[in-house]
């Protein structure tokens, strides 16, 4: 069941195992919850139409229709949505990373090598810090630009700016001091 004011995440990645874990911290955080899970960016283009994303989670390689291809489709089809990179480790997927920067993802996310460091066994959680950190920033950016912010309707009004005291002139302060 989805709550209209969670993050809305899709995770994509060809990896069953990745994706298993990448959804179990999303979906264990307050206020974010996967909507979606594929495996290649065919199928995140498939489904980002039905509009309801916030942030995608992306990887760079994968089968039938890499990340860098599906990435400024991704945009095209869903414009306030933000994409987050996600990769390992490599000098050459560190390049990848900066065209797809260049293209329009939102940000990077550096995949660990092996499944125990992704998964926080033997005590690493800087993924999972780093993961929910980016997807909750980026989350509330992306609600914001398409008009669903996590305030509700009823919310304060905006507060307009005081208008600031009017000078008046030197001639006019130095006369009234002297009653001319």
């Amino acid at each position: 069941m989805q709550d209209s004011n969670s993050i809305n995440v899709m995770v994509v990645d060809d990896s069953l195992v990745i994706r298993g874990i990448i959804v179990r911290m999303i979906d264990g955080e307050p206020g974010m919850q996967v909507v979606a899970s594929v495996a290649d960016g065919a199928k995140a283009l498939a489904r980002i139409a039905q509009g309801d994303v916030d942030v995608v989670v992306l990887d760079i390689e994968m089968p039938v229709m890499d990340g860098l291809s599906a990435l400024p489709q991704l945009l095209k089809a869903s414009p306030n949505t933000k994409v987050i990179m996600a990769s390992t480790l490599t000098e050459k997927n560190a390049d990848i990373s900066l065209k797809a920067l260049a293209l329009g993802a939102a940000d990077y996310l550096p995949k660990p090598s092996s499944t125990k460091d992704i998964s926080g066994v033997g005590g690493s959680n800087d993924f999972r810090q780093e993961l929910v950190s980016k997807v909750s920033s980026l989350g509330i950016m992306a609600r914001r630009k398409a008009g669903r912010s996590r305030m509700p309707a009823s919310g304060p009004p905006p507060r307009r700016r005081a208008r600031p005291p009017r000078r008046r002139s030197r001639r006019s302060r130095c006369c009234s001091i002297r009653g001319r």
